[in-house]
């Protein structure tokens, strides 16, 4: 039986346009209906990313943004879930230099004591990941994967066991931001991953508005919305919190 709903994975950088606005933003979107939320921690060279995140980043940093105050922002953000019955799952996006410096088990310990469910570094394969799946999930957080078209059919199927309760899908080859063509050649590619693994896909990059995420209904479990969340964002100058509400709820409509 196909499933008729889809959940959302939301996405933001702590810290853009500042720190207030970042946060009520974040409050937003779950009070919108998200069921997980990307919080990034701001790299200055993330190479992932398109224009749209990275001049977010850019912003975050120029205004002192760090580790340290990432951390402060979950553990606030948490409060405030808790506040207005928020069951949005957490999960940190970040790189593997913020991850190094910082030191992985430390990282990995003072996300759990600030409930993160989940860490996403898309810049550490599983071969140079310096543990971080394996630590991950025995401190308790999940560890995702990131399987993209180019990935070969045996490290599919690797990718897939190592990664945590959901897998992460790159829709199209590039950087995130431009927008991604639902077409057969991306049903075929999603099929070819879910005969190596029962766990939920994440379908992310590219992925803008609602049409798109309605055509996924019954193909993919969540559907990860970043750049255009970081666009909507950019164009506020107050409400953060009761507009990106309403944008959620309008993607998920």
């Amino acid at each position: 039986m196909q499933r008729n709903v889809i959940d959302l994975m939301g996405h933001i950088v702590a810290g853009f346009p500042n720190y207030e606005a970042s946060l009520q933003s974040a409050l937003g979107i779950a009070l919108g209906g998200a069921k997980y939320l990307e919080v990034q921690f701001p790299f200055s060279d993330p190479n992932a990313d398109g224009e749209a995140i990275a001049n977010a980043c850019e912003v975050s940093l120029s205004n002192g943004f760090n580790t340290k105050k990432g951390f402060s922002f979950i553990k606030e953000l948490n409060s405030l879930f808790k506040e207005h019955n928020c069951t949005t799952k957490i999960l940190i996006m970040t790189y593997a230099n913020i991850l190094y410096t910082y030191g992985i088990k430390e990282f990995l310990k003072e996300a759990k004591s600030c409930e993160v469910w989940g860490i996403i570094a898309p810049d550490l394969s599983l071969e140079n990941d310096e543990n971080l799946f394996s630590l991950a999930k025995n401190i308790g957080i999940e560890p995702i994967a990131l399987i993209a078209k180019t990935t070969p059919t045996k490290r599919i199927e690797k990718l897939c066991k190592r990664s945590g309760e959901i897998i992460y899908v790159v829709a199209r080859n590039g950087i995130t931001g431009a927008k991604t063509k639902i077409d057969e050649d991306l049903f075929a590619y999603i099929d070819l991953v879910k005969k190596h693994t029962n766990k939920p896909i994440a379908l992310g990059f590219g992925i803008q508005n609602r049409d798109q995420i309605n055509s996924l209904k019954g193909l993919v479990q969540i559907a990860v919305v970043g750049s255009a969340f970081t666009r909507h964002i950019q164009s506020l100058h107050s409400n953060f919190k009761e507009e990106l509400c309403s944008f959620t709820k309008e993607l998920l409509s």
